[in-house]
């Protein structure tokens, strides 16, 4: 990477960067335009050795000045290694161009524009309990219970909660026997949100207290830049009014920390706690900058543990960067857009990092909430997130749900964790969090844990491993998957019963963790099968396997491996050579470079308007086959009113649709894509065909579709499955 060379005119010599980029800023701008940010902004991270006259000089260079420049704690200058700024770009350049045109700069070690995110809102609903009247919780054996303890406050003691299943909470009247929060003394929660009311009733006596700045007087004591930062910090405006207009950080704040035991509205998850107030949205728009100034300012003043119910579809760069450099443990909500966060992630709780732990929610019931995020692979566990009551400013107290209300459960045990383990890392308080949440078969997809949050399962002082794993082998092998046996093995040593098994597979191309069922106990025959769409080529494969505790204690590693066979190839055919294939109307085959002869629909130019055309298999066999799979190569000249059907015929008569492709669905406007499709639904029958039909629309004519490299590959069934 160069630098822009200075012995040309700056403006003459940026102007041929910003051609010689056009295609890559064109690229940046695809990305850009799904989701709003702020204009004339870009966040840049650049060499750590700049000096403040080369980093105005380096702005100078793309027609830009420096609006701002973040202050790195010392505890993150190590790790985050650079210096970061904001950038006010000037007018003639947009900001995709300015970061296209930077990436060939070694001055720039990442640039993002200022992304606009927002709270992960929680959704009202109306409060009722058992009875419709207060009841008085009784302490059960082993719990201790505070005098404040709502019943409204399932989440922390589900029993005989209308609508409710009992045990369906976090079990925190057993984890409050161990501790209650570490008060003064204990772990600073930052509450990086819309603010805090600190002068809530039951909020007050657990806010956070600047040592430096502990009265409103109007002056910046600690020569931080902030006035009268004494609870925290509004990093919209730079002051210290955290209040709280909105009632989400006050919501998320009581749930963390209200005070327990003062017979006052409800007891948070530490009943003795420091809360810090970081305002980083004045309704419901978060902005970027603040999230990065409130994330750099509490982990300056010491903050262990930061709850983050906040975020937005685009992955920032820069973000990512500085809350991974930060020490602090990020507690982050999955988001409540009711997708699959592993397709379809939500940041910043998408972010793979150890310190970062993603939090979808769950109901009454123990089910997942039905407007959570999941992903097996990105969110790491579920707590109670479904009408959950909390503190709203001015001494209110109601109901919200979402995920925002789930992640300071995790964030409130986290700090009970710290709280008797002060030494504790954040992958252990990971560990802890995650392994001895309570399994449930209905989540055990939907997370890497497959659990919802147990306080007091986490809280256990457990130095005792489970045993090595004893007689790990194959089983049986397929052209789409494995079999897998062994021992299983105690939660100590061979005692008891191991909270999780991890299960590592290496294809060669790639690894992939898999996901077994929930441990059975000692010396019981656990069994995997694994499934997958078949290939045509043999696959080998290792595997990687040992059991974990509920506090993250794990086993020695068993190994193993085999090889999945090569698929049957029912229908196989690149049209270079003869086929049967047959045809209807004017289909033809026609020569393409690198590919050599395809078949078209209209190989002697440009099709008619209204034409209807075809192009059929011959027929082929899925008898004694399973998970049967389509695949071929095409290429759509067309307009968006054109039609391309593969469809399936089991008697050569009737036909069925499988998919449509037109313009919206592929690669783009005469382009190659690649294809795959199911047709598993025709497993066993004995007589199959394929046909593509072409049908374009009455307004254009076209060059139409080209077709090659068809393909249907399938599992052979042996004996059953594997």
């Amino acid at each position: 990477m160069t630098s822009i060379s200075t012995t040309q005119s700056p403006q003459r010599n940026l102007l041929q960067r910003v051609q010689e980029t056009r295609a890559r800023a064109s690229e940046i701008e695809d990305t850009l335009d799904d989701h709003p940010y702020a204009e004339d902004q870009i966040l840049l991270k650049v060499d750590a050795d700049l000096s403040q006259e080369q980093i105005r000089q380096l702005a100078a260079d793309y027609g830009a000045t420096v609006g701002q420049q973040f202050p790195i704690p010392e505890v993150m200058k190590e790790k985050f290694n650079g210096q970061l700024l904001l950038l006010k770009t000037g007018a003639s350049l947009s900001e995709a161009q300015t970061m296209a045109a930077m990436e060939g700069d070694s001055r720039v070690l990442l640039s993002a524009v200022n992304d606009q995110m927002e709270l992960v809102n929680g959704v009202t609903a109306p409060r009722v309990n058992a009875n419709g009247e207060p009841v008085t919780a009784e302490a059960g054996q082993d719990e201790r219970l505070p005098n404040d303890l709502n019943p409204e406050q399932w989440a922390l003691r589900n029993k005989n909660i209308r609508g409710g299943k009992d045990g369906a909470d976090i079990s925190a009247g057993k984890a409050w026997n161990i501790t209650t929060g570490g008060g003064k003394n204990g772990p600073i929660i930052a509450v990086i949100d819309s603010g805090i009311d600190a002068f809530h009733e039951d909020i007050k006596d657990n806010m956070w207290v600047n040592p430096v700045e502990s009265e409103k007087d109007g002056q910046d004591n600690d020569r931080d830049g902030f006035t009268d930062d004494v609870h925290g910090l509004n990093a919209v405006d730079g002051t210290g009014n955290i209040f709280d207009e909105v009632g989400h950080g006050t919501h998320v704040a009581g749930i963390i920390g209200a005070v327990g035991n003062n017979e006052k509205g409800i007891a948070g998850v530490n009943w003795d706690t420091q809360l810090m107030g970081v305002k980083i949205a004045e309704g419901e728009r978060v902005s970027l900058i603040a999230a990065i100034n409130g994330t750099l300012y509490a982990t300056e003043r010491g903050a262990r543990i930061a709850n983050h119910s906040w975020g937005g579809p685009r992955r920032n760069p820069i973000l990512e960067d500085v809350m991974a450099s930060s020490p602090m443990l990020h507690v982050c909500a999955a988001g409540n857009a009711q997708q699959d966060s592993d397709q379809h992630p939500f940041f910043p709780a998408g972010f793979d990092s150890p310190n970062i732990i993603s939090v979808g929610a769950s109901t009454r019931r123990d089910d997942p909430l039905f407007f959570s995020n999941w992903g097996a692979n990105t969110v790491d566990v579920h707590a109670p997130g479904a009408r959950v009551f909390s503190t709203l400013p001015v001494h209110e107290y109601d109901e919200l749900s979402g995920t925002s209300m789930a992640s300071p459960h995790v964030a409130g045990v986290a700090g009970l964790i710290v709280s008797k383990f002060p030494d504790i890392t954040n992958e252990e308080i990971r560990d802890r969090i995650m392994f001895s949440s309570d399994p449930l078969e209905g989540m055990r997809q939907l997370s890497v844990s497959g659990g919802r949050l147990n306080a007091f399962r986490a809280l256990e002082d457990d130095k005792i491993a489970p045993a090595d794993i004893t007689g790990l082998k194959v089983t049986g092998t397929s052209a789409d998957g494995f079999s897998i046996s062994w021992n299983g093995v105690g939660d100590d040593g061979m005692e008891g019963k191991a909270a999780r098994y991890e299960l590592l597979a290496d294809f060669g191309d790639k690894q992939q963790r898999l996901i077994p069922q929930f441990p059975k106990g000692s010396g019981e025959k656990e069994v995997f099968n694994f499934q997958t769409n078949p290939l045509d080529v043999e696959r080998p494969f290792s595997l990687k396997l040992n059991a974990v505790d509920n506090v993250g204690n794990r086993s020695g590693v068993a190994t193993t491996s085999g090889v999945m066979p090569a698929a049957e190839v029912p229908l196989s055919n690149n049209f270079d050579a003869d086929d049967n294939w047959t045809t209807e109307g004017t289909w033809g085959k026609v020569a393409v470079e690198g590919r050599g002869l395809v078949y078209s629909d209209s190989p002697e130019g440009p099709h008619e308007p209204g034409s209807d055309t075809s192009l059929t298999s011959p027929a082929f066999s899925l008898k004694d086959m399973r998970n049967a799979t389509l695949s071929f190569d095409a290429k759509m000249t067309t307009n968006k009113y054109d039609f391309l059907f593969v469809e399936v015929s089991t008697d050569g008569k009737g036909w069925k649709n499988l998919e449509v492709l037109r313009q919206d669905r592929t690669p783009g406007y005469d382009q190659w894509g690649s294809y795959k499709m199911d047709l598993s639904k025709y497993d066993g029958q004995e007589h199959v065909q394929i046909r593509f039909n072409y049908e374009p629309s009455n307004k254009s004519k076209e060059d139409g579709v080209m077709v090659d490299n068809v393909k249907v590959i399938s599992a052979k069934n042996v004996g059953g499955e594997a």
